[in-house]
C-alpha cells in the first residue's frame, strides 16, 4: 500500500480509488480473508487524504460485504464468496462493470479502448 498513488484530477472520487485498490488487492490475493486493513488514520496519513475519505471507502466495502469492521480491533477482509464461485451471469455483470470503469479511467488519461486491447494482447504473448 506504500506505493499507492491517489490521482486527484482523474475524475474518479478519491474514496472510490481507495475502495478499488483494496478490492483489487483482495482479487489478486494480496489481501486474503481475515487480513487486517490499515487503520483509517494509517491509510489517510500514507495517502495524504482526509480521514473521512478513507472512512467512506471502508463503509462502501463493508456495505458490499468485503470487509468487516470490529470496534476497537480494526477492519478485516471478509471474503465469504470467492469470485470463482459466482454464477456465470454475475461474473459477466461484474466484468462489464469493471470494463466500463477501466474505460472511464483510461479516457481520463488520454487512452482509448484500442490502447487497452493492444496492451492486453501484448501481455498474453509475453
Amino acid at each position: 500500500m506504500k506505493d499507492w498513488k491517489i490521482e486527484f484530477h482523474s475524475g474518479i472520487p478519491v474514496y472510490k480509488q481507495i475502495a478499488n485498490r483494496l478490492t483489487s488487492a483482495m482479487a489478486d490475493g494480496t489481501l486474503a480473508s481475515g487480513d487486517r486493513l490499515p487503520t483509517i488514520r494509517e491509510l489517510n496519513q500514507a495517502l495524504g487524504v482526509n480521514p473521512n475519505t478513507v472512512a467512506k471507502a471502508y463503509r462502501e466495502l463493508a456495505l458490499k460485504g468485503l470487509i468487516d469492521g470490529q470496534r476497537g480491533f480494526g477492519s478485516f477482509v471478509k471474503l465469504d464468496d470467492p469470485i470463482g464461485t459466482l454464477p456465470e451471469a454475475k461474473k459477466k455483470a461484474k466484468l462489464k462493470e469493471l470494463y466500463q470503469r477501466m474505460l472511464t479511467e483510461a479516457r481520463s488519461h488520454g487512452l482509448n479502448e484500442e490502447n487497452i486491447i493492444s496492451f492486453i494482447k501484448q501481455r498474453k504473448t509475453s
